[in-house]
């Protein structure tokens, strides 16, 4: 019986041989040399032939599957089946209060879409430019008004296509530029504005044949292209109209973070900056395509509509580019039913500005949420890791010195925020740290690293910027009293208070309760004893006013456990202040003994 060759395999060679070894069973090839002869050649046309049909095969179908695609072309078509449009790149956005000076009795004073505002962030220029327009109204006796405008950083460009082929169902016009934020995109059609439909709208919108609209899709080389209607969906352009897209090349996420800016609004060199600016954010590049793989399934699932806390997920990774870390939790797991919280740390910062709340909320999230359900964000609460670790090695399989040790230790904890902390739900366990470290060096025997939690707050005004801490974890307190005299599990640095010359600083009694003290000469005198409450099992601390001098205020509490939880809109990162590391040989019996110590304390 013949045995016939394996083809199936997309290694040149594993074909060749065996379409060779097919022909050596064959009576007439019995004894037949390969190499060298002129069958051999034929041999690597059959195996090439073979070889490349397989991979073309092979490729072809990858590419005919979301999962497996690699092409972004690609990718991008397989999504457009799901109605999904991939995210452009985003400008960069930064909410201005302007002062608006009354020119003569003028009732208003209209700022044009386009008006430019210049700013730099580091030693990088760029510009911003608002895409709507603005109008300043004064009541009477008013000599100016404060108004805020959203300004957008990028390049403006207009580019004109003059339509002349009445040919094609839906005129297509290409947008020949990288990096177009499709949201900062205007289309008019012989002066007249056309509006964009998207995935998520098109259901809503009536379109007939006089509906004057367009659609943006991605082109295969990752640019855009605007596609007006065809007098059935959508109006369709006359032969010799005059198309205009006005639109924004943005620099990606290199220009968040601008905070100084100057009005350059032609004619009107007295309109000024009023107050202090937020940073810009939102500012990120097109999406790639893991994303595009990851969200447009989620997008399906979704139709357009958030009810689930996946689906707020998926609608704010597609509209809001500046996202490192998101979650969303119900309001009946925080006793407030209703509601749906939203924790975001964008890439650009450590929370979201109060105009890019705003923004998500009005022109996002309302639009799509069922009307029972209230969206509501909440900032990040951060919780910093302070690590004690003792490192246990063995001299004898040393290669270096326990200065290198050290230094590893040191480089692990500074790089866990890009590892497993840094994002919500993403949880700190000893045992896994422990791990992490002994794959550092084949010398190290074992590890004990306790943790203590650290809460950063800032005082301005006389004012904290908190005076509720959760630490959203049991704290240590095995007995009521609990190492009371020493300062309980909670202390907080130093710092001034208004009208004493002495620092101060806080503790716990071990009952319940905040101390405030005064430390004089080298000790902690209380001056306030029911400065606060603490609830060990929560981890919640509330404060009283005590007036501090403006500065940062950082409290620090021991958990319970050497495993500390990142719940809800809790962020958790490694703190290099306070963090140490002590590498012991194991023959260090009594040093040992010294520090390592059960807790933190």
């Amino acid at each position: 019986m013949d045995q016939r060759p394996v083809v199936s395999d997309l290694d040149f060679q594993s074909i060749k041989d065996d379409l060779v070894n097919y022909f050596k069973e064959r009576p007439e090839f019995a004894d037949y040399e390969f190499a060298g002869s002129s069958l051999n050649l034929l041999m690597d046309i059959l195996a090439y032939n073979t070889h490349y049909n397989a991979l073309t095969a092979n490729f072809q179908l990858n590419e005919s599957f979301l999962d497996t695609s690699l092409i972004r072309s690609n990718v991008v078509s397989l999504a457009k089946t799901l109605n999904y449009t991939p995210r452009s790149a985003r400008s960069s956005r930064a909410r201005l209060k302007l002062d608006v000076p009354r020119l003569g009795t003028e009732g208003f004073y209209v700022i044009p879409a386009g008006s430019f505002f210049s700013s730099s962030s580091g030693s990088t220029k760029f510009n911003f430019y608002t895409i709507q327009d603005y109008t300043v109204s004064y009541t009477s006796g008013q000599n100016s008004t404060i108004i805020d405008v959203d300004a957008y950083e990028g390049k403006l460009f207009t580019q004109r296509f003059v339509f002349n082929n009445n040919l094609e169902e839906f005129p297509v016009f290409d947008l020949n530029s990288p990096g177009i934020d499709t949201t900062t995109l205007n289309v008019s059609v012989n002066g007249l504005k056309h509006t964009q439909v998207t995935p998520e709208t098109e259901g809503m919108t009536a379109i007939d044949n006089n509906s004057r609209v367009y659609f943006v899709e991605e082109t295969k080389d990752g640019y855009h292209r605007i596609l007006l209607g065809n007098g059935v969906l959508g109006n369709k352009p006359s032969t010799g109209s005059v198309i205009l897209a006005t639109f924004l090349q943005s620099s990606g996420n290199i220009a968040n973070g601008a905070k100084t800016f100057s009005v350059n609004i032609p004619g009107r060199t007295d309109i000024t900056i009023s107050g202090n600016t937020t940073g810009s954010q939102g500012g990120q590049p097109p999406e790639s395509i893991q994303s595009i793989k990851d969200n447009a399934p989620h997008w399906f699932q979704s139709q357009f509509r958030a009810v689930t806390e996946n689906d707020y997920k998926t609608f704010l990774i597609n509209k809001f580019a500046d996202i490192q870390s998101i979650n969303v939790y119900g309001g009946e797991k925080v006793n407030e039913p209703g509601k749906v919280f939203i924790a975001i740390k964008p890439k650009s910062g450590d929370k979201l500005t109060a105009a890019t709340k705003d923004t998500l909320l009005s022109e996002v999230l309302n639009k799509s949420s069922v009307v029972t359900i209230r969206p509501q964000f909440v900032d990040p609460e951060i919780i910093y890791l302070v690590l004690k670790s003792v490192i246990i090695y063995d001299e004898t399989k040393l290669v270096t010195n326990r200065n290198v040790i050290k230094s590893k230790v040191v480089s692990l904890i500074q790089n866990l925020n890009n590892a497993y902390v840094g994002d919500f739900l993403a949880s700190f366990t000893e045992s896994n740290f422990s791990r992490q470290i002994e794959d550092l060096d084949s010398s190290i025997l074992s590890s004990n690293t306790r943790v203590s939690l650290k809460i950063k707050t800032t005082a301005l005004n006389g004012t904290l910027d908190k005076y509720k801490l959760n630490f959203a974890n049991k704290l240590y307190h095995p007995t009521d009293g609990f190492n009371a005299v020493n300062g309980g599990v909670i202390t907080s640095n130093l710092f001034f208070r208004t009208g004493r010359e002495v620092k101060s600083g806080f503790d716990d009694d071990g009952f319940g309760n905040i101390r405030l003290f005064d430390f004089i000469d080298d000790k902690k005198i209380t001056v306030e004893p029911y400065s606060g409450t603490i609830d060990y099992e929560t981890g919640i601390v509330e404060l009283q006013d005590f007036n501090p001098i403006d500065g940062e205020i950082s409290f620090t509490a021991v958990p319970d456990s050497f495993d500390v939880q990142a719940t809800e809109n809790i962020i958790l990162q490694t703190e290099s202040e306070g963090s140490f590391v002590d590498v012991l040989e194991k023959n260090e019996i009594s040093v040992i003994k010294n520090l390592n110590l059960s807790r933190s304390i």
